[in-house]
């Protein structure tokens, strides 16, 4: 029997070795990708509106008329305020950030900047998105914010029936409720505000007049915002333009509910966000969520139309 030379023996050896290390090397890439793929921004992930222009349109109107009938309540409230020689102290400016329309791969950054800066906010997500990125959902809730529904498709669709909106509604809620194992408080957001026009083309004008009625009876809080940074414009805010439109809103307030949006794209919103709560805390506001939301502040809501805003039209 002839023997093998050794160099022979030494080569498959050492091409052993190497095909080894090129298997385990794209094993670990491959891994990794998959890790990534994760949070990987998709047009799923809001684009969960028909289009940006029609979802940037219906919250516009909703702010609008929020605005309207805020101007009354102000009033009375400022001149209360000023009879009263009461000053704008830590403990009468409260401040709720909410974020809708997550979550995305955008989410756990703001959760990042939340935690450094020791705040809490709340999201109001959209059912859909939580089933894709339940381990997000999760953390968020962990560290100590507030987990709420924004509908399950944020599709304005649900606005043609009762039937349709609670269907899609619900599920939402279930949902959330499975994977925090939580039971939820009896809070959420419309999509596009409660006020919103884009339900026009579905149900009508008075659909969403009846429909706040109804849910209200089922003994639901719908709330809006009455300070909006702009970021869900068509066009994508830019940052000078959203810190104007978040500090602007302030004058003459002491009881905030500001709306941003943790949509995948929107990093300029991640941007600006350390330094809005930086100055908020510089001007004496003190971070509040609807996890632990008070009977007296969601009361101070519905009067200021944050909360429960009877819809005329």
């Amino acid at each position: 029997m002839k023997k093998v030379p050794l160099i022979f023996v030494i080569g498959i050896v050492v091409i052993g070795i190497v095909m080894g290390g090129i298997s385990f090397f794209l094993t670990v890439e491959t891994l990794a990708a998959a890790d990534v793929e994760e949070i990987v921004p998709d047009k799923t992930e809001v684009e969960a509106v028909d289009s940006k222009e029609e979802h940037a349109n219906s919250e516009e109107n909703n702010e609008n008329n929020t605005k309207e009938v805020e101007k009354i309540e102000e009033t009375k409230d400022d001149k209360s305020d000023s009879n009263n020689g009461k000053d704008n102290t830590v403990s009468n400016k409260k401040v709720f950030l909410t974020f809708d329309d997550g979550p995305t791969s955008l989410t756990p950054k703001v959760l990042d900047i939340l935690k450094e800066h020791d705040v809490q906010a709340t999201f109001f997500v959209i059912g859909r998105l939580a089933e894709r990125y339940p381990e997000i959902v999760r953390r968020t809730y962990a560290e100590g914010n507030m987990i709420l529904p924004h509908s399950y498709s944020h599709d304005y669709a649900i606005y043609s029936t009762f039937e349709t909106f609670y269907d899609d509604f619900y599920k939402a809620e279930e949902i959330l409720q499975n994977i925090l194992e939580i039971q939820l408080p009896q809070i959420f957001r419309f999509p596009g505000g409660s006020s919103n026009h884009s339900s026009f083309a579905y149900g009508g004008e008075e659909f969403m007049p009846q429909l706040t009625r109804d849910i209200i009876e089922k003994g639901y809080s719908y709330i809006d915002w009455n300070v909006s940074s702009g970021d869900a414009s068509a066009d994508y805010a830019s940052k000078d333009k959203m810190l104007q439109n978040i500090f602007n809103g302030l004058q003459n307030r002491d009881f905030i509910v500001i709306l941003f949006h943790d949509v995948g794209r929107n990093t300029k919103m991640a941007e600006i966000l350390p330094e809005v709560i930086t100055r908020l805390q510089n001007k004496g506001y003190e971070f509040r969520t609807f996890r632990d939301i008070t009977e007296e502040e969601l009361d101070r809501m519905i009067q200021l139309k944050i909360a429960n805003k009877p819809i005329v039209r």
